[in-house]
């Protein structure tokens, strides 16, 4: 890129100082296109680099947590979105984690719980 913006300069003082038009602006047109291709798979690179650091990083968090391999495919199975490392996912899995434990709490209370101490004696 620096030698394009070199050429660029070289080229456009050329012009500058009144020397041949057409074979300039040629050389100064192919200059500006290659820099501005460069640009684009520069662009596209960097994008990709991302993508693959962010997958990554989701692969790390979910190495690093310790929860059975169901819930993992749940976020492994989740869209990558710009809100944050699982998008709304981990707010999904919180409303369903609360709704189950809700429901545990429900049946305790409906099933008779039977002690330890009663069982042993008998």
């Amino acid at each position: 890129m620096a030698t394009l913006q070199v050429y660029q300069a070289q080229a456009l003082k050329h012009l500058h100082e009144g020397g041949p038009v057409q074979g300039v602006m040629q050389e100064l047109r192919a200059a500006t296109d290659f820099a501005l291709r460069a640009t684009k798979v520069m662009a596209r690179s960097l994008g990709q680099v991302m993508s693959t650091v962010v997958v990554q990083e989701r692969h790390l968090w979910l190495t690093l947590a310790q929860m059975a391999d169901v819930d993992k495919a749940h976020f492994l199975d989740a869209p990558i979105s710009q809100g944050g490392l699982f998008g709304d996912t981990v707010e999904d899995f919180a409303q369903q984690f609360s709704a189950v434990q809700e429901q545990t709490e429900a049946l305790k209370h409906i099933l008779p719980r039977r002690d330890s101490a009663t069982t042993i004696t008998k």
